[in-house]
């Protein structure tokens, strides 16, 4: 469609600024045309371009971007709307990856601190919420499914780490068993579109992080679920940590424990002999501390 010499003269800004990666400068050119025309596809997809790559972990601009997306499908030549509406899928994704990287790395980094997992969750949902919007413009895109599939695979399995702030004990976070549900039915939604048009594929299976255990007890009962291993290690959070020194020693095993746990998880002579020598006395132990 033809412009006017305004129009044209901004559009030229904003092309030349986006060229630059100068994002707020381009942002504010697509605006000015917009307030005088905002029929212009181009400015509309360029606007949700611009505010998109504006955002950081305290602000996600999605919302903003994929509403001036929407704007630029729904405002594109009829010859046009396909090529349109690809770009901006494409454009809203690999948006969606970047910011996926930083809120991971930021919270691998700093776990340990209060806030910092409802944070990073609170991210990875608007990042969510946007590929679900994507959705609504390319129902079967396999970019943006496997994106669903693998934030939600990411929220529902937590995180494990140890604890830095807290002499390195090990730990982990996790999310509520309604949110589960919640991030469940999404991943199994873009599963099903998935399997429209590729019916063998398979999801990555969900392996939830638990803190580590004892390591000398899980390898000589052979499950991190056995009624002694969740023994010692409800006595290893409500009893041994506050005692004096306790948290040092149990510091001190979850270095050394690695090496033992791996020569009794191969002989079944050394789990029985942990067992009586370790495993039981210890329990016993804990039994009485824990009345």
């Amino acid at each position: 469609m033809s412009m006017d010499g305004n129009v044209a003269n901004l559009m030229g800004m904003a092309r030349t600024a986006m060229i630059g990666g100068n994002n707020v400068e381009a942002h504010s050119y697509f605006n000015r045309v917009l307030e005088i025309d905002p029929s212009i596809s181009e400015a509309w997809l360029g606007k949700g371009k611009a505010a998109g790559w504006q955002s950081t972990l305290v602000n996600i601009r999605l919302a903003e971007a994929t509403i001036a997306f929407n704007h630029a499908i729904a405002n594109a030549e009829p010859s046009q709307r396909d090529a349109v509406t690809a770009e901006a899928v494409t454009e809203v994704n690999r948006i969606v990856v970047a910011l996926y990287g930083l809120a991971r790395d930021h919270m691998v980094e700093y776990v340990s601190l209060d806030n910092i997992w409802a944070g990073y969750l609170n991210q990875v949902s608007q990042l969510i919420d946007a590929l679900e919007e994507v959705r609504k413009w390319s129902p079967y895109d396999r970019n943006t499914l496997d994106n669903i599939v693998h934030f939600c695979k990411d929220n529902i399995e937590g995180y494990s780490y140890r604890d830095k702030f807290n002499q390195n004990m090990p730990a982990a976070q996790g999310i509520s068993a309604t949110y589960e549900q919640f991030l469940r039915e999404r991943m199994d939604q873009a599963v099903e579109a998935i399997r429209a048009s590729d019916p063998n594929y398979a999801p990555p299976a969900i392996e939830k992080k638990k803190a580590e255990a004892c390591f000398v007890v899980t390898a000589t009962m052979g499950d991190f679920d056995h009624p002694e291993v969740v023994l010692l290690r409800q006595f290893r959070d409500a009893w041994l940590r506050k005692q004096p020194g306790g948290k040092a020693l149990a510091s001190a095993y979850y270095r050394v424990g690695p090496f033992f746990a791996a020569a009794i998880d191969r002989s079944a002579l050394l789990k029985r002999i942990s067992y009586r020598v370790i495993v039981a006395p210890a329990a016993r132990f804990a039994r009485r501390k824990m009345r």
